[in-house]
Parts: C-alpha cells; sequence; structure tokens
C-alpha cells in the first residue's frame, strides 16, 4: 500500500514516509549533531540496530528505498540468529538485546562475581548492565567492550564504503557515554584504513530522545518541501 497516495487522496498536504532512523538522520542534520554536515551516518541503538545514511545532504534510499541497513551487515556467518532468521547480524551483538545476549554468554564462561547473576535474562536491560558497570561490575564492563569492539570493527566497513565525516550514535545504549563509546572509537580506529584514521568523528546525538520522533518527522518534511522547490 502507498500510504504517502491513501493520505494525499483525503487531505491536501505533503506527505512523506520513511523508517525512524532515517527521519533520526534528518532531524540530526537540522536540529542536531549533524548541522552543517553533508556526508554522515547516524545509527541509533536500540532494541535493534538502525541506521540513517546522508551522502551529499541527501538521505540514502538505494533502487528500491532500503539501503542503509548496516544492523544487517554480517559479524559471524555462523553467528548468533537474527530475528529477520539470518545469522550472525551487527544488530544481533551491537543492541540492547545483543549486549543482553551477550552478558549470558559471559556469565556461563565466567566465574567472577557479578551483580548480574540474580538477574533472570528475561529481565535483564542494556541499562542494567550500564548501571552494574558504573559500579565497576567487570562483566558488564567486558560486556561492554565486546559490544564495542564489533560495533567499531563494523563502523570501519561503513566508513570505507561512504567516508562520511561524522558517525553519530543514538538510542538507549548511546546513553551510556564512554562505556560504548571508548571501546568503539578505539576499535573504529584500529580496523579504519591509514587514510580514514583520526578524521571521522564519533558523536552523540544532538537530539533529545523523546523529541527524536517529532523532530525527525519534521525534518522529513521539511526536506520533501525543500528538494520539489529546487
Amino acid at each position: 500500500m502507498d500510504v504517502s497516495a491513501l493520505v494525499r487522496k483525503y487531505y491536501d498536504l505533503p506527505v512523506a514516509v520513511t523508517n525512524d532512523a532515517n527521519a533520526a538522520a534528518l532531524g540530526e542534520m537540522l536540529y542536531g549533531a549533524a548541522k552543517g554536515m553533508k556526508d554522515f551516518i547516524v545509527i541509533t541503538l536500540g532494541t535493534g540496530l538502525g541506521s540513517g545514511i546522508v551522502s551529499r545532504g541527501e538521505l540514502v534510499y538505494g533502487a528500491d528505498g532500503f539501503a542503509g541497513e548496516i544492523g544487517h551487515t554480517i559479524v559471524d556467518p555462523q553467528g548468533r540468529e537474527c530475528g529477520c532468521g539470518q545469522r550472525g547480524h551487527l544488530e544481533t551483538y551491537a543492541s540492547a538485546t545483543g549486549i543482553c545476549r551477550t552478558v549470558s554468554e559471559l556469565i556461563s564462561v565466567r566465574r567472577g562475581e557479578s551483580e548480574l547473576r540474580s538477574i533472570a535474562p528475561r529481565d535483564l536491560t542494556s541499562r542494567m548492565i550500564a548501571g552494574a558497570a558504573d559500579r565497576g561490575d567487570e562483566i558488564a564492563k567486558e560486556a561492554f567492550e565486546i559490544t564495542g569492539r564489533i560495533l567499531g570493527m563494523k563502523l570501519a566497513d561503513s566508513v570505507a564504503h561512504l567516508s562520511p565525516e561524522a558517525i553519530i550514535l543514538f538510542g538507549g545504549m548511546a546513553a551510556a557515554g564512554a562505556l560504548i563509546f571508548d571501546p568503539t572509537k578505539r576499535s573504529l580506529e584500529e580496523h579504519l584504513l591509514p587514510i580514514y584514521r583520526n578524521k571521522v568523528k564519533l558523536l552523540p546525538s544532538g537530539l533529545k530522545e523523546g523529541d527524536t520522533a517529532v523532530l525527525g518527522a519534521s525534518a522529513l518534511i521539511w526536506n520533501e518541501i525543500l528538494n520539489k522547490r529546487t
């Protein structure tokens, strides 16, 4: 169903439809951390891993509108099962659910004490893991190191493809701050080609998490209106 056409049938208003990560990317460009940038990537770290790519000031949609699924690039072909039915995708490692799976795996093979051992896997959240890591829990800290190492490695692939000015991390896990940014940045720099090293900024979002949907949607429609005028 063409949602845009359906809305226009009843309302004489401009209509645009996209996913949350693309909307967040436009929101960052108009209101947030990507102001003044023409080439950047937004990574949303939530239940899964979403991504919005902007090149030369325009969202990258690809031939069929589905470009930019960085969360479904492969870390390990024999790795964790993804919700899409395939295996080893990035979002199964670098996301809120991914880090919870990492903690469960670490608890099963590590003997050290951890406050996370008393929490049932179904009740575990990335916020709990971040809190434990802040309190010095070794398993929680290791889980963030593993997550950041994998995320940075795959972001280095994206840099090789797109050569962005910046990569912006957004979402619940990004709120963990240095716990996720530090290992991600180290891994990113380690895996980059020398020509890209120390050039690509890794930034937190400039949008308040509760405002993202509204700001992203408004940025989307402004972008559509401006494109039609040029």
